[in-house]
Formats: C-alpha cells, sequence, structure tokens
C-alpha cells in the first residue's frame, strides 16, 4: 500500500498548483464585476452577459479536456502535457483582463471582457482539469487524500487571500481605484504563472509512477456507453446534485462580497486589507487539521455538520445591519467602529475557515469514487468523473452569474439619475442585501441535504483498493 501513498513533498507540489487557482477565483469572486461595473461604466446586467457566456463556454471545454486526458498516453504522461501548454494563456488573459482598455465603446468593452475571460477560462480548464485528475492517481490512501485535498485548499487560500492582501493593502485606494487593478493585473498574472509552474515541475517526476491506460477508442458511441457505465453511481450522482445546487449558489454571489465592503460596511480597501491575512492563516492552520479530524471518522458526517453551521451563522451580520438599516433597529455597531471590525474578523475567518474544511472533505470524499467506479468497470476515469460535474455546475453558475448581474441593475446601481453617494447605506444596497441573504441561506441547506445521499466510508473503499490489487487482503 506504500507505493500508492504520496510523499509529503509529493503533497506539497501537488498543492502549490492551487495558488494559480485561488489567484484566478479572487478576480471573479471579488474584483472583476465592480471593476468593469463601477469603475469602466459598462452595465452590471452586461457584464454579468460576458461572464455568464464565457462560463458556458467553458463548461463545454471540461469534459472534453477530461476525456482526452483520461486516455491520452505521452511520454509526459497523461495530464502534465495540457497543464504546461496553459500557463501562459492562463497568466496572460488575468493580466489583459485588468490592463487599461483605453477609451472604448460599451460594444468594444463587452466584446473584449467576453474573449478575455473566455481565454482565461479555456487556458484554465486545460490546466486545472488534468490537474485535479491526477490527485487520486498520487494517493490512493482513504486518509491521507484528505492531506491531499488539504493541502490544495491551504494553497489555494494563500493564492486567493494573499493577492487579495497585497492588492488591498497596497494597490487600491477604494474598491474603485482604476490605476490600482491595473498593477495587481501584473502581480496577479506573475502569481498565476509561478505558482503553475512549480506543481508542474514539482510533480513531474510522478509521470512514470502514474496510471498508463490501455489504448481504447475514441468512437462516441463507444464512449457514450462508457460514460453512461461510468457515471451511473450513487455517490457520483448525489455529489452531482448537490454541487449543481451550490454552483448556482456562487454564479448569484459572484462578486457580493466587494459590493458589501464598498456600500454596506463602507470600508476603504486598506481598512480590511489585514481580513486576507488573517482569513488565509486561519483557513490553512484549519484545514492542516482536516486529516487529524477525519482520522476514523465518516468524511460524510463531518462535512455536512460544518455546513449546517456555516449556513446558520454565515448571512447573521448582514441580516443584522439589514435588520437596522430597515426597521431602525441597533444590533450591530455602527460603520467605522473598532468593534465591527473585530466582529467581521472573526466572523469571516471562522466561516471561511469551516467552509475550506467542509470542502476538503468533499473534494477527498470525490475521490473514493474514482476507485469504486474502477471496480464495476475496470477503467480509471478521474477526468470524465470530475469534469462532467464541472460542465453541469458551471452552466449553471453561468445562470447564477447572469441572475447576479440583473439584481445588480434591478435594484438600482446602474440608475444614471442617482448621484454615487446615495448608493452608500441607500435602497439598492439594502435591497441587494436582503435578496442575497435568502438566497445564501436556502440554497445550501438542499445542497447539503443531497450530501447526506453519499454512501461511500472507509470499509468499502478499501474492499475496492483489495479488489483492485492495490492492497493486500488481511
Amino acid at each position: 500500500m506504500e507505493s500508492h501513498r504520496a510523499s509529503l513533498s509529493t503533497q506539497i507540489f501537488y498543492g502549490s498548483g492551487s495558488i494559480s487557482v485561488g489567484i484566478k477565483n479572487n478576480l471573479l469572486g471579488t474584483y472583476l464585476l465592480i471593476y468593469y461595473n463601477q469603475v469602466l461604466g459598462l452595465d452590471a446586467g452586461i457584464a454579468a452577459l460576458a461572464m455568464a457566456i464565457a462560463l458556458a463556454v467553458d463548461a463545454v471545454s471540461d469534459p472534453l479536456v477530461g476525456i482526452w486526458s483520461d486516455r491520452i498516453r505521452t511520454r509526459w504522461g497523461r495530464r502534465h502535457p495540457f497543464m504546461y501548454a496553459a500557463l501562459l494563456p492562463f497568466a496572460g488573459s488575468y493580466y489583459l483582463l485588468l490592463a487599461d482598455p483605453g477609451d472604448i465603446s460599451d460594444q468594444s468593452l463587452f466584446a473584449r471582457l467576453l474573449v478575455l475571460l473566455i481565454i482565461l477560462r479555456l487556458s484554465m480548464t486545460f490546466y486545472e482539469v488534468p490537474r485535479g485528475a491526477l490527485a487520486p492517481e498520487l494517493s490512493k490512501d482513504y486518509y491521507q487524500r484528505n492531506a491531499l485535498s488539504a493541502w490544495s485548499m491551504a494553497f489555494g487560500w494563500l493564492g486567493g487571500a494573499g493577492i487579495a492582501f497585497v492588492a488591498n493593502f497596497y494597490f487600491l485606494d477604494s474598491f474603485v481605484d482604476k490605476e490600482g487593478y491595473q498593477t495587481l493585473a501584473f502581480w496577479g498574472g506573475l502569481g498565476i504563472f509561478i505558482g503553475g509552474m512549480v506543481s508542474c515541475l514539482g510533480t513531474h517526476r510522478n509521470i512514470p509512477n502514474l496510471y498508463a491506460p490501455e489504448p481504447r477508442s475514441m468512437h462516441y458511441r463507444a464512449f457514450l456507453r462508457e460514460a453512461r457505465e461510468t457515471l451511473a453511481n450513487r455517490s457520483w450522482i448525489v455529489l452531482f446534485i448537490a454541487g449543481c445546487i451550490y454552483a448556482l449558489l456562487v454564479g448569484v454571489e459572484q462578486g457580493v462580497g466587494t459590493y458589501y465592503n464598498e456600500y454596506l460596511w463602507q470600508w476603504k480597501p486598506g481598512q480590511i486589507a489585514p481580513f486576507a491575512a488573517f482569513t488565509a492563516l486561519s483557513v490553512i492552520a484549519t484545514v492542516a487539521l482536516a486529516p487529524l479530524i477525519a482520522r476514523g471518522r465518516n468524511k460524510k458526517h463531518i462535512a455536512v455538520s460544518i455546513f449546517m453551521i456555516t449556513v446558520t451563522v454565515g448571512p447573521l451580520p448582514v441580516f443584522l445591519r439589514l435588520l437596522d438599516l430597515s426597521y431602525g433597529t441597533n444590533l450591530s455597531p455602527e460603520n467605522g467602529s473598532d468593534l465591527l471590525w473585530w466582529i467581521l474578523l472573526v466572523h469571516t475567518c471562522t466561516m471561511s475557515s469551516l467552509g475550506a474544511l467542509g470542502f476538503v472533505f468533499i473534494g477527498s470524499m470525490g475521490m473514493e469514487i474514482v476507485e469504486q467506479v474502477q471496480d464495476r468497470t475496470g477503467r480509471r476515469e478521474e477526468g470524465l468523473l470530475g469534469t462532467v460535474n464541472s460542465f453541469v455546475h458551471k452552466l449553471i453558475g453561468a445562470g447564477g452569474v447572469l441572475i447576479s448581474g440583473i439584481i445588480i441593475s434591478m435594484v438600482g446601481f446602474d440608475d444614471p439619475s442617482l448621484d454615487k453617494s446615495s448608493l452608500y447605506g441607500g435602497s439598492a444596497i439594502i435591497e441587494f442585501g436582503w435578496i442575497h441573504v435568502v438566497i445564501s441561506f436556502v440554497l445550501p441547506i438542499f445542497s447539503t441535504i443531497m450530501v447526506l445521499l453519499y454512501d461511500i466510508d472507509r470499509e468499502k473503499h478499501e474492499h475496492h483498493l483489495t479488489t483492485l490489487g492495490y492492497r493486500d487482503e488481511r
């Protein structure tokens, strides 16, 4: 069984690849919408439409790249050729998305945003789909997979929160600072390239020990038959449905936090720059405990317990502030107060750490499906299992992004007759907040309920390993 475990250095090099993913996620989830909407002046609905179209194109590419990387045979293995090829367009498109577009029309700005987002997402697919498929190949141990997932989560947060800290503290005077975003463009793009290259080179030595498939037909009929067999798996189906619901939530919540920081809490970027650093440290410290927390326990039960806590406590600060603004209560501290700063810091660190820990176990649970499917079909299809998930999730997430843009326009952020100063604590952010509080409470409940139906535990996984010859019967 030791030959099917990853060394510590392999775990670290694999996880470091998530730095690039974290930097990209920070751009799309924090800065991109407010930059194109409030800085460059593009209507939020139009900007969200570009984001949704790019996400839909990306969704189609995911299963194609996954299937291709499952079947390809090269001297550099199945995954690394894709990862190396993706890094330059990945970093370059990030840079150009935040570069100054100059004095161009809204139509040209929309086209520029759309094309660059498609390039960013496609290059991300060619990098992250094969990299994600590496994890269950690197280790087949039930508990060590928690560590692989934890390293990946920790480095993802290091990349995303790290670039947010630097941007808020050093680059941005406000969340609508045009020049600051262009400085972010260079350093974010550089971080993506370095993080990805370190992971590629660090895991390159593992290539000779990775699974090499027998030559397989690429005829569409053979593929469809095999895909039906692969995806007819209860645990995969329930995680798939849970992911669809969560993808809608992620889409609708795209960029929400930055609107809150600017118009609800009315922070300057420098005031909350420490949030990113403290959050990253708390997440890294928490997920480092994931292998210890899971030892002797069922991953599913831990994940569900964590998610129920975050569902209940997550929307609370915004909910209390909205009550104050809507009904004149005094349930939360005043904007700008030290007490509010500390409350939001503790809340952000706690919710982010618990959420990250929950998804460490969800990621690890997804790896166990690979051997269950292999036991039943004789095929290892990490790429297919992961990317059919992401295909539908991204399509649904694209709808969520579009809804998010519509909400921003609907509540009044794009009203040309409004004085910008009236947006701060005004009716637009109040209505915006109430809509999102309801969404962020209801959707995760249904997603968590679906996770309860997952049915692979340690005993089943070890039975699959024994049947497949990865370990001896004891």
